[in-house]
């Protein structure tokens, strides 16, 4: 995974990019908990990436925002990094040309197809 800390993150910007803002605004914190809406943030992030897949897409860049909560606090920023660590990512993304930057998240989308899941299976 590249880490790039320094640049300006709309660089990464391109036709081939879908961008997927997680700045959801203001919410009725009656209606779901804040842990719930974590929660949906990582159901969204997965989601999106399995339908970027089947759109061919070969980038989906996730604007999760800088960190404001204190340490050991969930946000949608550890969500979506927390996500693409997973074992549930790995048939969606290519972490090696993924980009990890402090405002947002740049996943290298998996051609659908791409993992031969036969390998998996044991001769009989």
């Amino acid at each position: 995974m590249i880490i790039d800390k320094t640049s300006n993150w709309t660089r990464y910007r391109g036709p081939d990019v879908k961008e997927i803002d997680l700045h959801f605004g203001k919410r009725d914190r009656f209606s779901k908990s804040y842990d719930e809406v974590m929660a949906d943030i990582t159901d969204l992030v997965e989601d999106e990436l399995r339908k970027a897949q089947r759109e061919g897409w070969r980038f989906v860049m996730f604007i999760h925002g800088w960190s404001t909560s204190r340490p050991g606090r969930t946000t949608a920023r550890s969500e979506v990094r927390g996500f693409m660590r997973s074992k549930e990512a790995t048939p969606l993304i290519e972490r090696s040309r993924c980009v990890q930057h402090e405002t947002m998240f740049l996943a290298k989308v998996r051609p659908f197809g791409s993992i031969d899941r036969s390998a998996n299976t044991s001769e009989l």
